[in-house]
């Protein structure tokens, strides 16, 4: 992993204050904020995280469509990010 992903990797750890947020449920928060972006490097990446920390195929499109919900349209990019990465699982 590049010097630059890993700081900002150990950033998102320092601002979970208290650890009040458990791997997958920060994952799954940052897949939905990622899934309004339009950065699909990025939804992917929490994607990713989000798999790894236990989150299932079905909670993730979930997070992923709450952004879509709430009227941000840019969200429908990320259904074919989960699917592909769910099918490489």
């Amino acid at each position: 992993m590049p010097p630059r992903s890993q700081g900002t990797l150990n950033l998102f750890e320092e601002m979970n204050v208290g650890e009040a947020l458990d791997p997958k449920t920060r994952a799954l928060i940052l897949v939905a904020i990622n899934s309004t972006t339009r950065a699909p490097l990025s939804t992917r990446f929490w994607v990713r995280q989000a798999f790894k920390a236990g989150a299932s195929k079905e909670e993730i499109e979930s997070a992923s469509l709450l952004a879509w919900c709430q009227g941000v349209s840019s969200a429908e990019m990320s259904i074919p990010i989960i699917v592909e990465e769910a099918e490489k699982r």
